[in-house]
């Protein structure tokens, strides 16, 4: 029987009126979730600081960089952080509508339809280049890391440069279902769900310069959340309830703790593990594994945290946001 935690507080909660669980995003003591509308929050109070409409349910996170906030929901929408003004909107494309962006080089980069990846330039909006893809694209942005942005897809992982769109290498990943990829030391690190072929769940590592497979570290169920780097850790979990560090040269495994609920959210932070299961936030000690403490906020289905100003930060599939907690230990 696993022991009773000291329990984490619900400091706030907020109705987004978003259709998934989506994570936020946090910067300068401020969050910023997508949904019906894009809104900022007071992070330490949860107040609503301002509002702007969408023209679809923008269910992705948003992205802020330079005082500008991108999100996706159909249009490409770029507003100033403050104040929640309009600095541009880019229409969808002829692919269809953008999801899930990710800023760097001057660009911001988004899926445009189901098979396409689509550059724009992060003043105006305007395209600078598109890439067909093999396969759907997670429901997660691409990963910029050298030069390159990586992106999940059902037919693998891809390597697209950013300058110009041109593929650089691709994965075959056998149909597996994907998290969004993560990239440390010269390596590219995915989670891996059920496949067409061989059923392989776990965590697997790409050479980031020419995507060969390096290792696979086979899990007891599917890894639903990006895996996380840190300090020279690589953090993850697997359905089931399993919460694991490895080493990412070598795939091997350090510590392993099994929680009565865990999934498909985590968040890694000042030395803390938040992993979200389908009710129930726990945080662990990332050195060891341990158990620090929990909470049920009334949520179902919790995804990724972000962690500002103390709170873990997170929503569930009804489009509460909560912020929690811990207690003082």
């Amino acid at each position: 029987m696993t022991p009773l935690l000291p329990q984490g507080t619900v400091r706030w909660s907020f109705e987004s009126h978003g259709s998934n669980p989506v994570t936020p995003a946090a910067a300068h003591g401020r969050v910023y979730i997508g949904g019906a509308a894009l809104v900022a929050l007071d992070s330490a109070t949860g107040r609503v600081l301002w509002e702007r409409p969408t023209d679809d349910i923008a269910d992705c996170t948003p992205v802020v960089v330079d005082g500008t906030v991108f999100a996706t929901g159909g249009d490409l929408l770029a507003v100033d952080a403050a104040t929640g003004a309009v600095r541009w909107r880019r229409p969808p494309a002829a692919e269809g509508g953008f999801h899930s962006a990710t800023h760097a080089n001057g660009l911001v980069c988004a899926g445009a339809g189901p098979t396409t990846l689509r550059a724009c330039d992060a003043a105006t909006g305007a395209d600078r280049w598109q890439a067909a893809l093999d396969g759907l694209p997670a429901a997660a942005a691409p990963l910029f890391a050298d030069g390159v942005f990586l992106v999940s897809c059902s037919g693998g992982i891809h390597a697209v440069d950013a300058a110009t769109g041109a593929r650089r290498w691709t994965a075959d990943t056998a149909g597996a279902v994907l998290t969004a990829p993560t990239a440390a030391q010269g390596r590219v690190f995915v989670g891996m769900g059920l496949a067409r072929s061989d059923g392989a769940l776990g965590v697997r590592a790409f050479d980031a310069a020419s995507g060969r497979m390096l290792w696979h570290a086979e899990t007891g169920g599917y890894v639903g959340a990006a895996p996380i780097v840190e300090a020279g850790v690589l953090y993850a979990t697997a359905a089931g309830g399993t919460v694991f560090t490895l080493d990412p040269a070598t795939g091997r495994e350090r510590w392993r703790t099994e929680l009565p609920d865990a999934g498909d959210g985590l968040a890694v932070a000042d030395g803390v593990v938040y992993v979200c299961g389908t009710w129930t936030l726990t945080a662990l000690d990332a050195r060891t594994g341990s158990p620090l403490w929990s909470s049920r906020p009334g949520a179902f289905g919790l995804t990724s945290p972000c962690v500002a100003d103390g709170n873990a930060i997170l929503c569930d599939d009804s489009g509460l946001v909560y912020a929690v907690t811990g207690p003082t230990l």
